[in-house]
């Protein structure tokens, strides 16, 4: 997919002005109103291309404006499981904008990670905060599943701290934390 030219134009702009943390979110669409109207399909775009540094100064972007289509854009990059993806930043936004649709697809995003992801397992914490953001029972019944056996006991610690159960399953917050 390409875009025409003047569309083009208007998204090297915009990556242009932005700081890559969304706090210009306001400014930039201020300036650009037609940002939340395009936005969804640069980062579709840049993401067919293997742009990924222009996909999360976007999905940065797009999240405090609360742009429509955002979580499933983002879903579908994440379920892509292409490489060199920084898929800790699009988990985090899946969690700050409360996209429900999402919690299957971070679930996935643990289970595909937590072998790679040793010893600090930072991608799958990011998962277990993104899912309590989400806040669903559907979401809930993920981080108990990431707090069960067949997890790292740093995994299962996270989720436990984020399900509020930690002394429940026995943990010593300093060996945990070591």
């Amino acid at each position: 997919m390409t875009f025409p030219r003047k569309e083009r134009s208007q998204a090297d702009l915009v990556e242009a002005l932005a700081d890559g943390t969304g706090r210009d979110a306001r400014f930039i669409a201020a300036k650009c109103p037609e940002v939340t109207q395009f936005i969804v399909s640069w980062i579709r775009e840049a993401a067919h291309v293997g742009n990924w540094a222009r996909v999360d100064k976007f999905a940065n972007l797009a999240a405090p404006l609360l742009v429509p289509g955002l979580g499933g854009a983002l879903r579908e990059i994440l379920d892509s499981d292409v490489a060199g993806l920084n898929k800790e930043d699009l988990v985090e936004i899946l969690g700050e904008i409360r996209e429900v649709d999402a919690v299957a697809c971070l679930f996935r995003v643990a289970e595909g990670s937590v072998n790679k992801d040793a010893p600090a397992y930072w991608l799958c914490q990011k998962v277990i905060s993104s899912l309590g953001g989400i806040g669903t029972p559907e979401a809930f019944e993920c981080i108990r599943r990431m707090a069960a056996q067949s997890w790292p006991d740093a995994v299962r610690w996270h989720a436990a701290v984020e399900l509020e159960i930690e002394d429940e399953l026995g943990f010593d917050e300093d060996q945990m934390l070591g």
